[in-house]
């Protein structure tokens, strides 16, 4: 199915932000930067973050003008009558939305995005008036459909994580309706998150970069919070009223997951350079610490935060030390500082009458310009 937005447009955009990369490195002129731009040329109209903002606003507000306008023609209705106003509603917002994006060259500029997100609410409302009586978990798959249906055909940010969550709370409530599945539910939680991880690995296509890295974040974080010692005790005792919350089942497992995940995550970023694994793999080892320390801790919070803010400063500059020189492609020089290297990597194999072999100058497949890839990190 043809996607509204221009893919063509789209993979030109993609080829020239590693271009204006190349460009600030220095490793491409500015007469090369600009063919690249000639020849891949994209004409999406996309304000900046403050004007993309200010539309948003204003096509939120123009919404619910239009919707309350419609609804007062219609007063004293049934409901099944308000699910025809507001699916009449939804057809509108959505040709208009089709509308300014094919013809007005719209990119995620805020007003698509508000337009999106009122349709949506339309849809959902229509079908909420028409099936009123259904079970929780029947509206989490009529909801999953429409949102996974807007993310494919729009590839917004919002809409795919209202996916991923509603996704994850389906399965939850379904899980929960059998003591086995409740029992299970933490072990389900971080197996679908390990799927959803691997399934956005092989998503190349640039029209879904952005979601793509969103879910990747997601279910990184996902799957540590499900094999999270606090979040397992502390919501097994929420579901069952249980307080003060007790002793849950396989409780040494648990306590390794919260102890192992984050040292994985730290220990693989640095390995691929994955910035998402190293960056959720620090925040998860700040949050195990709290686990341990809320559970087990003898300290008081002063004397806590006093001896992690030392052994960090010592870590650190322990680690700055060691990296002086870079060891296995890591330093702790900033990119700017190295902007050079690669430049004269390929001065020195020109002047040798060698092809320069850099894996990570690529395009499509390459990782360069990726969460974290590239010589320095």
């Amino acid at each position: 199915m043809k996607k509204p937005y221009n893919e063509t447009w789209i993979r030109n955009l993609a080829v020239q932000e590693i271009s204006e990369r190349w460009y600030f490195k220095n490793l491409i002129s500015q007469v090369q930067f600009e063919a690249v731009k000639t020849n891949f040329p994209e004409h999406f109209y996309r304000p900046g973050i403050f004007v993309k903002i200010g539309l948003f606003l204003f096509s939120t507000i123009a919404c619910a003008f239009f919707i309350g306008f419609i609804s007062l023609l219609f007063t004293n209705t049934s409901g099944k009558t308000f699910a025809v106003i507001t699916f009449i509603c939804f057809l509108c917002l959505s040709f208009l939305l089709e509308y300014l994006i094919i013809n007005r060259k719209l990119y995620h500029s805020g007003t698509d995005n508000a337009l999106l997100y009122a349709a949506i609410g339309l849809l959902a409302s229509t079908v909420f008036i028409l099936f009123e009586h259904l079970e929780f978990w029947q509206y989490c798959v009529l909801l999953l459909i429409v949102l996974v249906a807007a993310t494919y055909r729009y590839a917004d940010m919002l809409t795919t994580a209202g996916s991923f969550l509603t996704l994850f709370t389906l399965m939850a409530n379904l899980m929960m309706k059998v003591s086995l599945g409740k029992a299970l539910l933490p072990f389900a939680v971080m197996a679908l998150s390990i799927a959803i991880y691997y399934l956005m690995k092989k998503i190349k296509d640039p029209y879904y970069k952005n979601c793509r890295t969103l879910l990747e974040i997601m279910s990184v974080i996902t799957f540590y919070l499900g094999g999270n010692y606090y979040v397992i005790r502390e919501g097994n005792a929420w579901i069952s009223n249980l307080v003060p919350s007790v002793q849950i089942a396989f409780a040494p497992v648990f306590y390794s997951f919260t102890a192992l995940i984050p040292i994985t995550y730290i220990f693989l970023g640095l390995k691929v350079k994955n910035r998402i694994l190293l960056i959720v793999g620090l925040i998860a080892l700040g949050c195990s610490v709290y686990t341990f320390r809320f559970y087990f801790g003898f300290l008081t919070i002063a004397q806590g935060l006093t001896i992690a803010g030392l052994l960090m400063i010592l870590f650190a500059a322990l680690f700055i030390q060691f990296l002086r020189k870079p060891k296995h492609g890591i330093s702790d020089e900033t990119e700017d500082e190295r902007k050079f290297t690669n430049l004269e990597v390929i001065l020195a194999a020109q002047y040798l009458g060698q092809t320069p072999q850099d894996k990570g100058l690529e395009f499509g497949e390459g990782n360069f310009g990726g969460a974290g890839a590239g010589d320095s990190y």
